[in-house]
C-alpha cells in the first residue's frame, strides 16, 4: 500500500457496458480518479511548450461500488486529499485507488500559530 498526498480530485467515474465496436459485443467495465496536477513546461530540441495552472491526471481505481459510493457520497471534491494505493490485481506492477483519507487541516493551521 502507498500514498499519493494532497491530491485534489475532480472527479470519480464508474462504468460498465457492452462494446458492440468491433462486430461481437464485448463486455467492458472501467473505474477511474481524475485529480489537478500542477502544469510544467515540456522543453526539448524540438519542442517549447509552456504551461501554466494546472492540468487534469487519471489513475485507474477498483472496480467496487461501495469504493465509488465512498468517493461520491464521502470525498471534498476540489479540496486536498491523500488517495490509498495498492497493486492492481490484475497487473501487480500498477496501482490502483482503494481509497482515500481526509486530510486534517485542523492540526496544519494549528501548527502555523
Amino acid at each position: 500500500m502507498s500514498t499519493l498526498k494532497n491530491i485534489i480530485i475532480t472527479s470519480v467515474k464508474l462504468g460498465s457496458g457492452t462494446s458492440n465496436k468491433s462486430g461481437s459485443p464485448k463486455p467492458y467495465q472501467f473505474a477511474n480518479v481524475t485529480y489537478l496536477k500542477e502544469a510544467k513546461d515540456f522543453i526539448s530540441d524540438q519542442h517549447n511548450i509552456q504551461m501554466a495552472g494546472f492540468e487534469t491526471q487519471e489513475v485507474n481505481m477498483a472496480f467496487d461500488v461501495g469504493l465509488y459510493a465512498q468517493f461520491k457520497n464521502g470525498c471534498p471534491f476540489l479540496t486536498p486529499v491523500d488517495l490509498i494505493l495498492d497493486a492492481d490485481p490484475e497487473n501487480p506492477a500498477r496501482n490502483i485507488v482503494s481509497g482515500f483519507q481526509i486530510i486534517d487541516t485542523s492540526k496544519k493551521a494549528k501548527d502555523a500559530f
